[in-house]
């Protein structure tokens, strides 16, 4: 085969059709030549020769159509735009989304199931990153600041996503409500308010959709929104009714049981812990089960009735064990160490915490690790001891800040502020309540902000300023009484006494 002139050619060879088309006709070309030196044995004239000649008659017509076509295509764009969109898609980074999606949970302030369902949103969304057509180099930034914790771009591309796909109509709603939840899972990190707007998105484009209904609800939860909280679960409970998913049901209910915790109607709570706890059972989900107990534990301690709720915790802790679930075990045992503490044991209260303390920084839990902190600081500060609870509350405030945890780092600026407030360091005590309370007004925390009111209060009230201890302890009342929280009987006291002081006859 004469080949001479090769290279005026083989600039015309770069499309990969062309260049696929032209091996093919090249390797069928040679062997045509070799058939016809006679070098290949005849196997019969009859059939043999004839079936090797048509094999390679055609194969090298197959060759030639090939270049023509990769020419056809290299002149005319058509197709080298697409192989070069399928080979960027193919440089999208690798990422292990899950293990992603807990280190960025992993500073989140909350209940244990709540976390595991907010992994889960979370890894849909990452997964879903790279399927979203967006550039390659778009998605490896955003996977890239992703693993940094920054979730900005990522949510940039699914805001574009629910853009476009809200834009073609209905027949495209459940894709948009996809993005909206997508959009919601990465606001949920940092900017609750955000994830409450595109949630609500989700949730208006599916109806239907029992999982944006319960992230929902999470963050009205969050922001101490209670009544749209218990709405937003008996929501998702009126939807899986009639498919009688029992899995979702013992989840609608658990997260309930928390709203009524919060609020203080611990009847409630406990009738929706033990709902959720029955039907784990009949399911067999041990790690369900031990947040059930967990959660009954907690509402019973908050009665008062410390042996039930340390009966509870035990069995939490026994599962939890069982199963080798280390943050559940770590969670008991700072569960655990409340009970003792509130029961005046603080050796023991003090154990458990150093427990969990030992896990938790074992497993490079940041969140857990600063929570044992402040529990040893409400140890030390019940013991009389305020600068050992000052230095664990200042630890648990550093991984806090290094966490990026408003929610967190607002406890405990609220918990020095209450040993500045026992050491009569007033002014002290009111900057590190006005800290708190800014955090808790970027947050939308209506329990932190009522907190925090009150403490203040009582700050200007050993002042003598008398009028505006008023006026923050009402300001406090209205959060806790919107909320049907417990702690309004205790700031209405506040204010009763306040008014007698305050009255002529006084």
């Amino acid at each position: 085969m004469d080949i001479t002139g090769f290279e005026k050619i083989a600039q015309y060879l770069t499309h990969p059709l062309a260049l696929i088309g032209f091996v093919l006709m090249l390797v069928f070309g040679m062997h045509k030549e070799i058939v016809k030196s006679g070098l290949l044995p005849q196997v019969s004239k009859k059939d043999g020769s004839e079936i090797l000649k048509l094999i390679l008659r055609y194969g090298f017509w197959l060759g030639l159509v090939l270049v023509l076509a990769g020419f056809l295509l290299q002149f005319s764009g058509i197709g080298l735009s697409a192989w070069n969109s399928y080979m960027e898609k193919e440089k999208v980074l690798a990422v292990d989304a899950n293990k992603l999606a807990r280190e960025l949970v992993g500073p989140l302030q909350g209940q244990l199931e709540a976390k595991d369902q907010q992994i889960k949103a979370l890894t849909e969304a990452i997964t879903a990153l790279s399927k979203t057509g967006a550039p390659a180099a778009s998605i490896n930034a955003a996977l890239q600041a992703l693993q940094q914790g920054d979730t900005a771009q990522a949510q940039a591309i699914f805001a574009e996503v629910l853009r476009s796909k809200e834009a073609e109509g209905k027949q495209a709603n459940k894709e948009a409500a996809a993005a909206a939840m997508h959009l919601g899972a990465l606001a949920f990190m940092n900017n609750p308010k955000e994830a409450l707007i595109a949630y609500q998105k989700a949730v208006e484009l599916d109806p239907d959709n029992a999982e944006g209904w319960n992230q929902l609800g999470h963050l009205f939860h969050r922001t101490g929104e209670l009544a749209q909280a218990e709405d937003a679960y008996r929501k998702v409970l009126a939807l899986v009714e009639t498919s009688k998913d029992r899995a979702w049901q013992a989840i609608a209910y658990g997260n309930l049981g928390i709203v009524y915790k919060t609020r203080g109607d611990l009847a409630q709570a406990e009738e929706m812990h033990s709902k959720a706890l029955a039907l784990n059972e009949a399911l067999g989900h041990k790690e369900y089960m031990a947040a059930n107990y967990g959660n009954l534990g907690t509402v019973y301690g908050t009665r008062g009735e410390l042996d039930k709720a340390e009966e509870m915790l035990r069995k939490a802790l026994a599962l939890d064990e069982a199963l080798g679930r280390k943050e559940g075990i770590a969670a008991d045992y700072g569960n655990l160490g409340l009970v003792y503490a509130q029961r005046g044991e603080l050796d023991k209260a003090e154990e458990m915490y150093r427990k969990s303390l030992e896990i938790s920084e074992a497993l490079g839990l940041k969140e857990a690790t600063a929570n044992q902190y402040a529990g040893l600081g409400l140890v030390y500060a019940q013991r009389g001891e305020l600068d050992k609870a000052e230095e664990m509350y200042r630890k648990a405030l550093a991984l806090n800040e290094a966490l990026g945890s408003k929610e967190g780092m607002a406890i405990n600026y609220g918990n020095l502020g209450n040993v500045a407030y026992t050491r009569g360091d007033l002014a002290q005590a009111e900057e590190m309540y006005k800290k708190a309370l800014a955090l808790d007004e970027a947050l939308g925390s209506k329990e932190g902000l009522a907190a925090n009111y009150a403490n203040l209060g009582l700050v200007h009230e050993k002042r003598g300023d008398l009028a505006q201890a008023a006026e923050l302890w009402k300001k406090s009342l209205s959060l806790y009484q919107e909320m049907k929280h417990p702690n309004a009987k205790m700031v209405q006291q506040w204010l009763d006494e306040l008014a007698q002081q305050r009255s002529p006859s006084h």
